[in-house]
């Protein structure tokens, strides 16, 4: 298996009762996809005895997810962020009382099995990002394209589950189960 691409970014602000009951707000664009990484902390703990392993665990603690996308549009992150557009101005508000919401997040990669491509959803039910960092440059002898990245904290959700993924043999297949797992349904 190689993978060979990525696109399809998609959030949908979580809703998460105290009965366990998930519900989502209906997917949405995060902007086009350029890179993902997810990092993963466990919670680890090993028993030796008799000289050797004898138990161990290495349970889901939380995770990190990064996104680079091609636009850091102000609707998009306004929403990801917990902050406020103007609808009168279209500017964006920062205040420091804003607080993010919890959103799930959604991907899908493209990928060779066997010489045939395949495509595979990732999806992360609860994430919350935090404001991203600033950086910019002039332009000089070369232009040099800077784009938005944008870091969250990956959460379980009260059931346990932190991520879930399946593989489909079209990419229509795999977008309409992303856009699916995000449509406006409560489950457990």
């Amino acid at each position: 298996m190689a993978k060979i691409g990525l696109n399809n970014f998609k959030y949908s602000i979580l809703t998460e009762a105290e009965d366990g009951t998930t519900s989502y707000a209906g997917p949405k664009s995060l902007g086009k996809a350029i890179d993902c990484k997810v990092s993963i902390e466990k919670y680890s703990a090993e028993l030796y005895a008799d000289d050797s392993l004898a138990e161990s665990d290495y349970t889901f603690k939380k995770g990190t997810i990064s996104l680079t996308v091609d636009e850091d549009d102000d609707t998009v992150f306004a929403e990801l962020l917990g902050h406020e557009v103007n609808a009168e101005t279209g500017e964006m508000l920062r205040k420091d009382t804003d607080i993010a919401p919890y959103v799930g997040v959604g991907r899908i990669l493209t990928k060779i099995v066997n010489g045939v491509y395949k495509y595979k959803v990732e999806f992360l039910p609860k994430v919350k990002f935090s404001e991203p960092s600033q950086e910019e440059q002039t332009k000089g002898d070369s232009i040099e394209f800077k784009t938005p990245t944008i870091e969250g904290t990956v959460n379980k959700l009260s059931s346990g589950i932190w991520s879930s993924s399946k593989t489909f043999n079209t990419k229509e297949e795999a977008v309409a189960f992303l856009n699916g797992m995000m449509s406006e349904s409560s489950t457990k």
